[in-house]
């Protein structure tokens, strides 16, 4: 991670050594070592977004910040926005991700070394209710990262409305495919989802589509899809 910007580098060297964190109350808050993604996950959607030239980033899930601080460090030098939802950012994780980001955006965009500012935003609204919000507000992404609720569902609901909102030739991201429910919905998505393209990536934990075009799906289309367990198998 030498390469990332300082403040990411050092906020990130910080985050994986479980250094406590100051919370929006003033108060040091421990670091789960469960909540996080590990360092060749974050360099791979950093390798993403910068392989876009992404501009204008989305995250769903924010908890602690570690996948906020790669994405942020992909926005240098060109500058950019980077969008978090996460309804329990102050209830559960103390504001510890929020703060961090919003720290790394402002150190990011007084570096030299970045040719405009980088911009950090977080929505406290559930992604149900935020990413139709963000569609009617007319937003568009480059790369949207779903690390949200992981039940079947609320994953598919994501992918679903995040694909309204991602840009032509722009890329979804699903983290943690360890769990059958995200490859599931991998396993839809590949069948039944012509718009969206799975591409290969460096880390079988994440599931990458680049989206084609509009979807034209027939109001009645369905295509049975393997089970989780069937894929994890075939891709071990």
């Amino acid at each position: 991670m030498a390469a990332l910007p300082a403040p990411c580098s050092l906020t990130l060297g910080a985050l994986y050594s479980r250094q406590p964190q100051a919370g929006e109350d003033g108060q040091l808050q421990p670091i789960d070592a469960t909540t996080r993604i590990k360092p060749e996950e974050g360099l791979e959607l950093l390798r993403l977004a910068r392989d876009l030239q992404a501009g204008a980033l989305l995250e769903i899930g924010l908890a602690y910040g570690f996948s906020t601080q790669f994405l942020l460090a992909s926005l240098v030098p060109r500058g950019g926005r980077l969008m978090a939802l996460d309804p329990f950012q102050s209830s559960d994780w103390h504001g510890v991700g929020r703060g961090l980001a919003e720290r790394t955006a402002a150190a990011l965009s007084r570096d030299p070394a970045s040719g405009a500012p980088v911009r950090f935003q977080w929505l406290s609204e559930p992604s149900h209710r935020g990413l139709p919000a963000l569609e009617a507000a007319g937003e568009r992404f480059d790369l949207i990262f779903i690390d949200g609720y992981h039940r079947f569902d609320d994953v598919l609901i994501d992918v679903t409305l995040a694909a309204r909102l991602c840009r032509p030739g722009g890329v979804i991201v699903l983290h943690d495919l360890w769990l059958p429910s995200v490859r599931s919905v991998v396993a839809f998505l590949e069948s039944n989802r012509a718009d969206l393209e799975r591409l290969p990536t460096r880390c079988r934990n994440l599931g990458v589509f680049r989206l084609r075009g509009e979807d034209q799906r027939n109001w009645d289309h369905f295509v049975p899809f393997a089970s989780a367990s069937e894929i994890w198998l075939d891709q071990a």
